[in-house]
């Protein structure tokens, strides 16, 4: 009444603005992270000794994270004793996606491309004629040692596009069917607007791309030694309908109960006297 914001899409535009800033694994395991943080956790390392070093305690909240692909976070309860009881919930971190190939540079018909592979059980007709972007992990060397850098491109620079009707036969427009391996290569540029691009340092990619990398990062094109990137959409998740009931978005499948999870675990953590 009034106007007034209901329960519901408060937290609905909590999620948005989580999905709309999570890409890729590593940057939901960076935003959870920094929920966490704000939620009093604190992190541990795989390679402690928890129990020797007496690192767990009851009414302590933790979590840790693998590769940053991976997070696992929990509380024990104040009145937990060893060999109680337990509760898990999981979610994946990942959602089908076409990522760039281990080799990138390619090219067709005078546009420079980004060669890409198909990552999980993905609706690939749906990559078609969207304005596209690049996010994802950096690996940089830069004073002697190796860092990771996160991306995310919020402009659009790619594109998969499908090709006009007047070009496709009959049986073509009647079911729409794309080859993985051949069509769903982005473009990214006009292979004349490189001519006079200086030599890719790493002859795996093409100087175009290591170039909007190194803008991107701050960083010399040379410092990048490898990536983990995939393409993503560069529009954000949508309410619609008269009510805005509906909701849309990439990653829903499975970012929405990573999200859920993690309210879930913070909510309960905020009160864990009781618990056992």
């Amino acid at each position: 009444a009034g106007g007034k914001e209901t329960e519901e899409m408060a937290l609905a535009k909590r999620f948005k603005a989580f999905i709309d800033q999570t890409p890729t694994p590593f940057h939901l395991c960076e935003e959870s992270i920094k929920l966490l943080h704000a939620g009093g956790f604190t992190e541990l390392k795989e390679t402690q000794a928890w129990n020797r070093d007496g690192l767990l305690k009851p009414g302590g909240k933790y979590y840790y994270t693998r590769n940053m692909t991976t997070l696992v976070a929990f509380c024990v309860g104040e009145k937990f004793e060893p060999g109680g009881a337990f509760h898990v919930v999981g979610a994946h971190t990942d959602t089908p996606v076409l990522k760039l190939k281990p080799c990138t540079k390619k090219s067709s018909s005078g546009y420079l491309q980004v060669a890409v592979e198909c990552y999980g059980g993905g609706l690939w007709h749906t990559w078609f004629d969207r304005e596209l972007s690049l996010a994802g992990s950096v690996i940089l060397s830069q004073g002697g040692k190796f860092i990771r850098r996160l991306i995310h491109i919020k402009r659009p620079i790619l594109r998969v596009p499908t090709l006009c009707i007047h070009l496709q036969t009959a049986d073509e427009r009647s079911s729409f069917a794309p080859n993985k391996e051949t069509h769903l290569q982005p473009m990214i540029s006009l292979i004349e607007d490189s001519l006079n691009k200086s030599e890719s340092p790493d002859p795996r990619h093409s100087s175009e791309l290591l170039e909007l990398l190194a803008t991107e990062l701050a960083c010399n094109a040379a410092d990048i030694r490898d990536f983990d990137l995939s393409l993503c959409d560069t529009v954000p998740g949508q309410f619609w309908g008269l009510k805005n009931e509906f909701f849309s978005s990439p990653r829903l499948d499975n970012h929405i109960h990573c999200f859920t999870a993690l309210v879930a675990l913070l909510e309960h953590a905020a009160n864990i006297a009781s618990d056992n």
